[in-house]
């Protein structure tokens, strides 16, 4: 379970907002690519985020953004592949929740119907220290000749925008707003972590670190490579 939680978090990746009205915490430009590493508390790498931005493209509700996301395991193999979509509607960016849901799991069930409920993370256009940010939460069902076969929940709450830091990983040195976000995964057991996230304009989160509900370091999660 904590592996999947270092996943699962590692996954956030996948950052925050956009264009015109929205303030850019991803990259808004097509071909883009970020990679980012998990570890364990011991710093052994768990498993790798690779994120390339295939479109950005207007509508009339707003901004659409399609991502390629692979998630490869602790020997670089290849595991679980999607595409996501993040959209951008007046000065808020939402990220879809899909992404937080464990890759193996979904590997697993892509044979099978998939029921999809919940609310995606909302980002303003502009954040600052002390902000409380919308919580986010996402439910789903796998389905096959009719009968449940699975459920998953992941809920993401207590967000808060704690300051303004300079960062420095593999992928560069960048400035980043530092965030704290308490996270509950349902799945046949329930667990509960707590978050630090650093994450850079036009470049989405740039370090993350994850505790269980005691304070003990989970592990963490790095950009390791960003090009666009």
């Amino acid at each position: 379970m904590k592996k999947l939680i270092l996943l699962l978090i590692g996954l956030f990746a996948v950052a925050s907002a956009m264009p015109q009205n929205c303030e850019a915490y991803f990259p808004m430009k097509s071909g883009a690519f970020l990679e980012t590493k998990s570890y364990n508390a011991k710093g052994k790498l768990t498993g790798t985020s690779r994120q390339t931005i295939l479109s950005v493209n207007e509508t009339a509700d707003g901004t659409v953004i399609r991502v390629k996301s692979e998630q490869l395991d602790e020997k670089d193999k290849p595991g679980f592949e999607q595409e996501l979509e993040m959209r951008c509607k007046g000065d808020v960016f939402y990220m879809d929740m899909k992404n937080f849901l464990d890759p193996s799991t979904m590997g697993g069930m892509k044979e099978m119907e998939m029921k999809v409920d919940g609310l995606d993370l909302e980002y303003p256009g502009m954040l600052q220290p002390g902000q409380t940010l919308n919580d986010g939460n996402i439910q789903i069902s796998f389905v096959s000749s009719g009968m449940t076969m699975m459920t998953m929940s992941v809920k993401i709450y207590n967000r808060k925008v704690e300051g303004i830091e300079s960062v420095t990983t593999a992928a560069g040195t960048f400035e980043c707003y530092k965030l704290s976000f308490d996270s509950e995964v349902k799945t046949i057991l329930k667990m509960t972590t707590k978050s630090v996230q650093w994450i850079a304009k036009n470049v989405g989160a740039v370090k993350t670190e994850t505790y269980d509900k005691n304070g003990k370091l989970l592990g963490t999660t790095e950009l390791t490579d960003f090009r666009q």
